[in-house]
């Protein structure tokens, strides 16, 4: 099996995703995104590839732009026009921040291939370069617009695979990962460990053993909307059907209905809390327990304990009387989002479903309420 960050990533995000990109091989569609990073990703490549230590000046860089830009996926001239001015902004302050400095990189564009727990690994590292004083940096640019926070930045799945390949094929730990963030031109820097590098090789093979076991779950995420297979997605295709004529329109009229009766109970319930808290306040000034209504119906109010039992306290006063496994119990709620987290095994997940006394899958409904326009 062969994978990379982009595979990876894209599996861990959605794996019915995972399954038409790289196993259906159904092509997406170009953006001015992709094409805008692949420009700068090229043009910044040119900056750097030179015999000498001697940075290139500022119209040089612009006129590497031109000559290697990607005109894919813009709606029209003047959106690529767009994209492309801001592509010179870009590369302009890139330069007043590098040039000063420049060195040349100890590598750049290196294509690595390794093997990680039977997987073949492959990926591309941007730039490696020479720390002054030693060691190495592996540096990665981005064209995202916003900064991440530094704690999603030392769990950066790309930058833990560059440190697994620099250590493999080099031999070597960089001192520095950093992702270049050239929008805002700030670089964010993080570390890795021997033990950052055993649990990426454990988070491969289960990413492998879902993907050779056939699962394709789809996974709803922030990035759906944006998602060139949403005709295809179990989550969006009935939408996409509904718009070429609705295949089923009683079971619309049925869908219909629940939904209704749905926001009809949430409402229901919304005001019953509101109802719950003035009826406690009257119960509680005139010492109440129950109250009638007109019909003899009335509301029983009962005292509910909520509190955390001290575990250890718990156990020291149970267990000398044998009455400790009594009390223990699985949560079924937790082994629920344990399942769906996707993070076990294909078999390990297997048994955790058959050891469940009553092997059967229910499907609840859930209201999914349309997204709303921001204006």
């Amino acid at each position: 099996m062969r994978l990379s960050y982009s595979s990876i990533n894209t599996y861990e995000t959605c794996p019915a995703k995972f399954q038409f990109q790289y196993e259906d091989r159904v092509p997406g569609r170009p953006s001015p995104a992709l094409s805008f990073g692949d420009s700068l990703h090229q043009a910044l490549h040119w900056f750097h590839n030179r015999p000498v230590p001697v940075a290139p000046a500022l119209e040089e860089l612009h006129e590497a732009l031109d000559a290697v830009w990607v005109s894919e996926g813009y709606a029209d001239e003047s959106e690529e026009q767009m994209y492309r001015d801001h592509g010179r902004q870009v590369l302009t302050q890139y330069h007043v921040e590098n040039a000063p400095g420049y060195r040349i990189p100890a590598a750049m564009e290196f294509r690595f291939s390794i093997e990680v727990e039977a997987v073949q690994l492959n990926g591309v590292i941007d730039r490696m370069d020479r720390i002054p004083g030693g060691g190495y940096e592996i540096v990665d640019y981005k064209t995202n617009r916003r900064l991440p926070p530094q704690a999603q930045i030392d769990r950066d799945l790309q930058l833990s695979m560059y440190f697994l390949a620099a250590k493999e094929v080099w031999g070597i730990e960089p001192e520095r990962l950093t992702l270049y963030y050239l929008l805002p031109g700030q670089r964010m820097t993080t570390t890795r460990t021997a033990a950052d590098a055993d649990q990426l090789r454990r988070r491969i093979a289960v990413v492998a053993e879902r993907i050779a076991a056939g699962r394709f779950e789809p996974q709803q995420n922030p990035l759906c909307n944006w998602c060139d297979y949403q005709r295809l997605c179990p989550l969006f295709r009935h939408k996409y059907e509904k718009e070429q004529g609705d295949p089923a329109p009683r079971m619309t009229q049925l869908v219909d209905e629940w939904i209704s009766l749905k926001r009809g109970g949430r409402r229901v319930y919304r005001r019953l809390d509101e109802l719950a808290g003035d009826i406690n306040a009257f119960c509680e000034e005139h010492g109440y327990r129950r109250l009638f209504g007109t019909d003899g119906g009335a509301i029983d109010r009962r005292p509910q304990h909520v509190s955390a039992p001290d575990e250890e306290k718990l156990r020291a006063i149970l267990q000398p009387l044998g009455l400790w496994e009594q009390v223990l119990s699985v949560d079924p709620a937790k082994i629920n989002q344990l399942i769906e987290s996707r993070k076990l095994p294909p078999d390990v997940e297997d048994a955790v479903l058959a050891s469940r006394e009553e092997v059967r899958t229910q499907h609840a409904l859930y209201l999914k309420e349309p997204a709303r326009t921001r204006r």
